[in-house]
């Protein structure tokens, strides 16, 4: 049996350098029924440089913009492709359009895995309660640290008391 624990992410330094992971379960938050009501939502998380790699080729890696906002009291996350590349893979309007993620709710997201490798970037995969898992998210800019903390603010997190750490967001 798993044992639950609040968790504070603020002391987490340790488990960064070591690999480490988290998950977040969804939160409680309403859904937003239409998404052309985004005119008035609170953007609380903004981060470029924030990549995909569709292939195992780093140079057709994907940079773009991951946000976190804020409509009512749902909390949403996308993220976009940059349109300008410079040395990375320069996109078709469709490939575009098929590697964004467009305003998902905590609501849908099942969970959210951390890894902070000894060696290289720390990235997050978001897995949605459909089973429908993202490609890995790199942040080559760092804020993996500061995104689970913009979440914290909004969700309650606990963390799983194993031999990898999790993190639940409830």
């Amino acid at each position: 049996m798993l044992e639950l624990e609040l968790h504070n992410l603020s002391d987490d330094a340790a488990s960064q350098q070591q690999g480490s992971a988290s998950v977040m379960l969804r939160s409680d938050s309403t859904k937003v029924s239409s998404p052309h009501k985004w005119d008035d939502a609170e953007i609380v998380f903004l981060k470029d440089n924030v990549a995909i790699h569709p292939t195992q080729f780093a140079s057709e890696r994907i940079s773009g913009r991951m946000k976190l906002f804020k409509q009512g009291t749902s909390l949403f996350m996308t993220w976009v492709p940059s349109k300008g590349h410079s040395s990375e893979a320069s996109l078709s309007e469709k490939e575009r359009s098929l590697y964004t993620i467009r305003a998902v709710p905590f609501t849908d997201i099942r969970s959210i895995r951390r890894h902070s490798p000894a060696l290289g970037w720390q990235y997050i995969i978001v897995v949605l309660s459909s089973g429908l898992v993202y490609p890995p998210l790199y942040f080559y800019s760092g804020g993996v640290k500061e995104f689970l903390a913009t979440i914290k603010q909004h969700v309650l997190l606990l963390r799983l008391a194993s031999s990898i750490p999790f993190y639940l967001l409830c």
